[in-house]
């Protein structure tokens, strides 16, 4: 089991009050409106921490350029991918690498 699963497992463990809290810190480690890919849409549309909570809806449609490997939050939680506003959070991007 890697980081990301431990860190998950742990949070599954939480009460809905320390989930939120978590995920407020996690928000506000966030450097996603840093990136070159974050949009105007998305800043409008509170659209954050792409690799917890999945994808851009419909703001993030092209890639220019990934912050992701440098974010506090990615090497906190232990994930091993990017891109998270375009391919989705880390669990999902997990699930198709394993349908391959």
């Amino acid at each position: 089991m890697d980081k990301f699963d431990q860190t998950f497992q742990g949070l599954l463990r939480m009460s809905p009050s320390e989930f939120s809290s978590q995920i407020v810190s996690l928000k506000g480690m966030c450097p996603c409106p840093g990136c070159p890919t974050y949009t105007d849409c998305s800043r409008k549309a509170k659209e954050i921490l792409f690799c917890a909570i999945g994808g851009s809806f419909n703001c993030i449609t092209q890639d220019l350029g990934c912050i992701c490997p440098t974010c506090p939050v990615a090497r906190n939680l232990g994930l091993t991918h990017d891109r998270f506003c375009l391919r989705g959070g880390e669990m999902t991007q997990r699930y198709k690498e394993n349908l391959r």
